[in-house]
């Protein structure tokens, strides 16, 4: 299929009409109208129902929605990979959670940089979901994330253990920061602590909370690794009798993939987690 139709068919949903596509996209009125009707006979169904307000999808077309950003992603995705640079014949395509990407992303980017000098090495930084959907559509070869979605094909294992733990500036107590470590701890969070439900103070990404509690005071939840540096330097101090909720690190790869390099960057990755590094420092030094 012309990855053309698939791409006008998610302008017409993101801009409401043939029309506004039409001028977006800088083709005529009746070039849209032809490439829908294309993708229509081609799926065998019928997807816009089109009135004078503009466009709307009828049952099936929302069913092709999906469809369609995987085919665009895709192809997008071979056209940032192919060709591969000169004097590479071979690609390792691997992807973090940001909070994972330093050191340990890090750490193992520069040991396969060593290890497989043949390899052309694209790291990606994602949110766990954006992750786990590049794995589905085999755009990645491996992900480190902290929450993974158990599907058929895909192999999880638990590559650290870790923990979130709370913690509080040792002269600023106040006030508390809520951190948004994914759906699982929002809701142990919650029930374990309702009345810090709702913050005055809430943060998306880890690294930021901790710097602000670093510079301002507060307490909060953080991951155990992390702020240990700041517990041993008295900096900080653990929270007495707060709960404790795991935060493990996995490693999500394709079940069925053979490739040598694959194998061996993950035996590389096992190395590395085993080593000792400052997870306190955003930009850390290896």
């Amino acid at each position: 299929m012309d990855i053309d139709l698939a791409r006008t068919f998610l302008e017409i949903i993101r801009s409401g009409s043939f029309i506004a596509t039409s001028e977006r996209l800088h083709v005529t009125q009746t070039a849209v109208t032809a490439r829908v009707r294309s993708l229509e006979a081609q799926l065998g169904c019928r997807l816009f129902i089109r009135s004078r307000s503009g466009a709307r999808l009828t049952n099936d077309g929302e069913r092709f929605v999906a469809y369609a950003n995987q085919l665009v992603q895709t192809w997008e995705a071979a056209r940032r990979d192919l060709p591969l640079p000169r004097g590479y014949d071979k690609l390792l395509s691997l992807g973090a959670e940001v909070s994972l990407c330093n050191p340990l992303m890090l750490a193992w980017v520069k040991r396969l940089r060593h290890a497989l000098p043949d390899h052309a090495l694209r790291s990606e930084v994602a949110t766990d979901s954006e992750l786990q959907h590049k794995l589905d559509l085999g755009t990645l070869d491996a992900a480190l994330v902290h929450q993974p979605e158990y599907r058929a094909g895909l192999q999880v294992e638990q590559l650290l253990e870790e923990k979130l733990i709370q913690v509080v500036h040792s002269h600023i107590p106040e006030p508390y920061l809520y951190i948004d470590w994914g759906p699982a701890f929002r809701s142990q969070h919650d029930r374990a602590l309702p009345e810090h439900i709702r913050s005055a103070l809430s943060f998306s990404l880890g690294p930021l909370a901790l710097q602000y509690l670093m510079r301002h005071g507060g307490r909060g939840y953080f991951r155990t690794r992390v702020v240990q540096r700041y517990l041993d330097q008295g900096v900080l101090k653990r929270v007495e009798h707060a709960p404790e909720f795991s935060y493990p690190v996995y490693l999500v790869y394709p079940r069925a993939a053979e490739s040598p390099a694959l194998t061996q960057a993950i035996s590389l990755l096992r190395e590395v987690a085993e080593e000792e590094y400052d997870w306190s420092r955003w930009n850390y030094e290896i």
